[in-house]
């Protein structure tokens, strides 16, 4: 038997789902774009440990951009692109998600921009470069002339006397050798024991035995160079070295703290020292010796035992002194 023929029937299933119905959500429904990605995750029936396990962004990042947590996120830079990942898993526009949180969470740490079209003036430095200039020139130009006025002062002022070595070499004194102005006597001290210089003895080493008197020695008929004045005998007023033999003798007294050098007819020291007041040195007349001391008016002269004065050049040679000097028997 063949089948009914009831015509053409069309059937009909719908099966209706609430989710597909559901509108997909857009993003200006929504506040922000926090909410706006939650809301797509809940939509698309996604858990945070799906999306976390997806994009590989840990889920504490990931609570705080739907959040909108933005302190909680990391530097700005990964922000952006949590934000753009986190989109791109949940089917989203992932550049228009990562522009909005740029919006939302501006970057105050750039320094804003200059609008467009608006002319700034920069600020004019030419002045302040020419002055600057102008300063520097003026300081070199006053250091100059201070340095010129020092100088001109410094070469216009008397140069200082040369100081004298007490070991120093000298040239032979040229001429009659001057005496200053008698002195007094320095104080009175005790007198020690008199110091006989070894080589000495009345007689320089190498030299012939010989007086003031054998050395034939003249006898002028007054002392040139020196003021007529009451005779002053030597009185020791310290340690008194050189030589202690009798016969004419030249005896620099120190009246002052000073140096005192003798040497022989080649040069040769017989006798270095610094003298203190009231100390003296007696030379022999005729042994050619040559006293060099540091300060001429700080010694007396004494000839036989009587003063004559004070030096007055630094290297004296004590014979020449003695030819100059009335040549006087030892005082009593």
């Amino acid at each position: 038997m063949p089948p009914l023929d009831t015509g053409l029937t069309a059937h009909t299933l719908r099966v209706v789902d609430p989710l597909i119905d559901r509108a997909e959500p857009t993003p200006a429904a929504y506040p922000n774009v926090g909410a706006f990605l939650r809301a797509v995750r809940e939509h698309r029936g996604a858990s945070l440990a799906d999306l976390a396990a997806a994009t590989r962004i840990r889920k504490a990042y990931l609570v705080a951009i739907e959040a909108s947590d933005y302190a909680a996120l990391p530097p700005r830079p990964f922000a952006i692109g949590y934000v753009r990942a986190y989109a791109n898993a949940l089917e989203a526009d992932g550049d228009a998600a990562a522009e909005r949180y740029k919006l939302e969470a501006p970057n105050t740490s750039e320094p804003l921009r200059a609008p467009i079209g608006v002319r700034h003036e920069a600020v004019e430095r030419r002045p302040l470069i020419l002055a600057v200039v102008v300063v520097v020139v003026v300081a070199v130009i006053g250091w100059n002339i201070v340095q010129r006025a020092l100088t001109v002062e410094r070469d216009q002022a008397p140069p200082a006397p040369p100081a004298a070595s007490v070991i120093a070499e000298a040239a032979e004194p040229q001429g009659p050798i001057a005496l200053g102005a008698p002195t007094p006597p320095p104080s009175e001290q005790t007198t020690p024991v008199p110091y006989v210089t070894p080589g000495l003895n009345g007689q320089a080493p190498g030299a012939p035995s010989s007086s003031a008197h054998g050395a034939g020695i003249p006898t002028p008929p007054s002392t040139p160079g020196l003021a007529a004045m009451a005779p002053v005998l030597f009185t020791p007023k310290g340690t008194v070295y050189g030589s202690d033999a009798a016969g004419p003798a030249v005896m620099l007294q120190a009246r002052k703290p000073a140096a005192l050098i003798i040497r022989g007819p080649a040069g040769e020291v017989y006798f270095a020292r610094q003298l203190a007041a009231g100390e003296a040195y007696r030379a022999p007349i005729g042994q050619k010796l040559t006293a060099e001391v540091t300060d001429p008016a700080g010694f007396s002269v004494y000839i036989n035992n009587q003063l004559r004065g004070a030096l007055l050049v630094q290297k004296t040679l004590l014979d020449k002194v003695a030819v100059e000097i009335v040549n006087h028997s030892p005082a009593e």
